[in-house]
């Protein structure tokens, strides 16, 4: 008769609590890698260089020329915020404006608004269906990056298109950006901007900002900030209080900010 083993009762458990450890130990290893991997690319690429993979990422990115998703109208935080804050009927500015999706979504709530794009591409797909839709010719314009665009006249607000503001390398960057929009605003004019926080954690951020001012400093470079990464382009993720704290120095005070759905604060001109 073959002698048939089995395992005692316990060793199961303990098998179970070795897998789970080993499974933290590799997370960990992979988050120092990515980090690390990070890191050294965000060290090594700076200016053009950044400025080319950020237009590379959108010149691929189809889905932000596709008319269906332009017209989609606005996200649900994007349309409350809009409702809550914005004056009915307003002369609205939106950068970052992608393929038009926020510039018509204001237009066919009554709003006067004019976008602006540093990408080519999607500047003329998004003039191009502006104009199909009977907005008018001059509703989606090139404008250079990281900068607000000058000559727009009195506004009564600004919305910095989903995600646009976090792709401003460099706090003083972003600073001037917004005192260049708030030069177009009336005192309590409204400011929507949306951007990633650090949800990937601490950690990870602290490494690949130690990695890359040490390729920085070789190179003799521009630092980088806690915040910054590339996934896939450059983008700046926020806490809760340095956005709160940019906005003021940009001549906002914040007066919503929500986590949910997707990042994004509301700032009135002060």
């Amino acid at each position: 008769m073959t002698e048939v083993l089995t395992v005692p009762p316990a060793r199961p458990a303990r098998v179970g609590r070795l897998y789970v450890r080993a499974r933290g130990v590799r997370h960990r290893l992979i988050g120092g890698l990515n980090a690390g991997f990070d890191g050294f690319w965000l060290g090594a690429l700076d200016g053009a260089a950044l400025d080319a993979i950020d237009q590379s990422y959108y010149d691929d990115a189809a889905e932000y020329v596709d008319d269906d998703y332009n017209l989609r109208g606005f996200e649900r935080w994007e349309a409350d915020a809009v409702a809550r804050y914005f004056p009915e009927g307003g002369r609205i500015a939106v950068t970052s404006a992608g393929g038009g999706r926020e510039v018509l979504a204001l237009i066919d709530r009554g709003f006067d608004a004019i976008g602006y794009e540093p990408n080519a591409k999607l500047c003329h797909a998004g003039a191009d269906l502006l104009e199909r839709r009977g907005a008018g010719p001059g509703r989606l314009r090139p404008v250079e990056r990281d900068e607000f665009p000058s000559g727009t006249g009195p506004l009564d607000g600004v919305i910095v298109g989903w995600g646009g503001y976090m792709l401003i390398p460099g706090r003083a960057r972003r600073i001037r950006f917004l005192r260049d929009a708030r030069a177009s605003l009336e005192p309590g004019a409204p400011l929507l901007v949306s951007f990633f926080d650090r949800d990937l954690g601490e950690g990870y951020f602290a490494v690949v900002a130690k990695v890359a001012n040490n390729v920085r400093r070789a190179r003799r470079r521009e630092p980088v900030e806690v915040g910054d990464t590339l996934r896939p382009n450059y983008a700046h993720h926020f806490t809760r209080q340095e956005i709160a704290d940019e906005l003021r120095a940009g001549g906002f005070e914040m007066a919503y900010h929500e986590r949910r759905p997707y990042p994004h604060a509301v700032a009135r001109a002060v």
